[in-house]
């Protein structure tokens, strides 16, 4: 009889799963409708207070029946996202990886590339630091480490910071972590959860959207302009924050605008995360490629709960080391160093030993930012002789200049810039939807980045979209 009563509960059960199949379906064909009349009236893809006022209704309804608010603003935020995706243009067959790829191909085959699409900097590690990690590698230093990272190499990064920023972190406040990009994976993983929410302000490294949907959450964008200097409205951050909210991402100097925040700026984007009890994630890997004393930082004294991301790549040029670190509250360093020793037990200890001998190295920061930044004068020099209109970056490795395109895909204008005059770039398209830009990156020498907007300059005058 119970077993009778089993089998009966849970076909209900399922047949009730497969109509909530059916009413998403149903649901979906009224979006598809909502987004004729969106494209017809040219109305933006997503519309904060709709969302806002959908969720209040699903949660006013899921009081009536009992069931927990936290679930019900998972289900939002997975149908939002979902609604979104069906309402933004279709993605293209060709990603700017195919560009790169191409332009190796190219390199390989004879032809002279001015590689400019790569956030890569050519300066390569200090030969003290490669003499390091060699002899480290000799006398043994190859075995298990503790997930967090060596203590010696923690103690120093804690104190380095403390020296810099007056900040008071330990070594149990740092994990070192595979490269900044892992670093960003831990920082997402261990803070959001399946529709949760992060907000990401535009235009933004591929990489933090793609992070966040992996692990199941959802990146709302804050877009920001040209036309404003590419710094964030603080209004429009609090509109795009819901009930599944967890985190603000920042990332300042930013990729690909070279823009930075001044103190005022990034003060109400701290106000905004502490009033809503959000974690604000701060990568910040680009802050020593700067001049003078550098960007405000997350470190700087602020009174909110955060997540600062750093790198060894930009700023001791060892981005095939991979090497980087995470600075946070104990709570989420152990459950980062869990997931490390999950899935790679620790990064390699000799490469640590690299970082260590690095971080006792205090010029080679300041030389590399000073390569930089003529890098940047040259970039700048040579788009004004072609007419460019950018924002002169404050910092970083990159210059985002608008292109015309004349309606063409940006994707498929860069293949053909590539093609036809032997220049790498990477299409504003990947930052957010930016169709009009593209990313030129200072990792190549001043010669190689001349020669490059030149050409760019040359095809732009051919093509007729000067």
């Amino acid at each position: 009889m119970h077993v009778d009563e089993l089998e009966r509960l849970r076909s209900e059960a399922r047949q009730l799963a497969v109509d909530m199949v059916r009413l998403l379906a149903m649901r979906r064909g009224v979006v598809s409708k909502i987004a004729e009349v969106k494209r017809s009236t040219n109305l933006d893809t997503v519309q904060p207070d709709v969302e806002a006022a959908v969720r209040r209704a699903m949660l006013e309804e899921a009081v009536k029946h009992g069931i927990p608010a936290e679930t019900v603003n998972r289900l939002a935020t997975v149908i939002f996202a979902d609604a979104v995706e069906m309402q933004s243009k279709p993605s293209k067959l060709l990603t700017h990886m195919d560009i790169l790829r191409r332009a190796v191909e190219m390199q390989r085959n004879g032809r002279e590339v001015q590689r400019l699409e790569v956030g890569e900097p050519d300066l390569g590690a200090p030969q003290q630091v490669r003499d390091t990690v060699g002899k480290a590698v000799v006398e043994g230093y190859a075995r298990y480490a503790d997930s967090r990272g060596i203590p010696e190499l923690r103690t120093a990064i804690a104190e380095q910071i403390h020296a810099r920023y007056g900040y008071e972190a330990g070594p149990n406040n740092v994990i070192v972590t595979p490269g900044g990009r892992f670093a960003i994976y831990l920082a997402m993983k261990t803070l959001l959860a399946e529709g949760d929410e992060i907000i990401v302000i535009d235009p933004s490294w591929p990489m933090y959207k793609q992070c966040a949907r992996f692990v199941g959450a959802r990146p709302v964008a804050v877009r920001t302009r040209f036309e404003d200097g590419w710094t964030p409205d603080p209004r429009i951050v609090e509109e795009r924050i819901s009930k599944s909210t967890k985190a603000i991402l920042l990332n300042y100097p930013n990729n690909p605008t070279g823009k930075t925040l001044d103190r005022k700026s990034f003060s109400k984007i701290v106000d905004i995360a502490r009033d809503n009890n959000l974690t604000l994630i701060s990568d910040e890997v680009y802050i020593d490629y700067t001049r003078g004393d550098g960007p405000v930082s997350v470190l700087d004294g602020w009174d909110v709960n955060f997540i600062l991301i750093q790198s060894f790549s930009k700023s001791y040029g060892m981005t095939g080391y991979r090497v980087g670190y995470v600075v946070a509250n104990e709570a989420l360093v152990s459950k980062m160093a869990s997931i490390i020793g999950l899935v790679l037990t620790c990064v390699p200890e000799f490469i640590q030993h690299g970082a260590l001998k690095a971080l006792s190295l205090k010029e080679t920061p300041k030389q590399y930012a000073e390569i930089m930044m003529r890098r940047v004068d040259v970039a700048v020099r040579e788009l004004e002789k072609i007419g460019a209109s950018f924002y002169k970056p404050d910092g970083g490795m990159y210059v985002f200049p608008r292109i015309n395109t004349g309606g063409a895909d940006g994707m498929e204008l860069a293949f053909e810039l590539l093609e036809s005059k032997g220049v790498a770039v990477a299409p504003g398209s990947i930052f957010g939807g930016y169709d009009d830009f593209i990313r030129i990156s200072l990792g190549a020498s001043e010669e190689s980045i001349a020669k490059g907007i030149r050409l760019l300059g040359e095809f732009l005058a051919e093509k007729g979209l000067t």
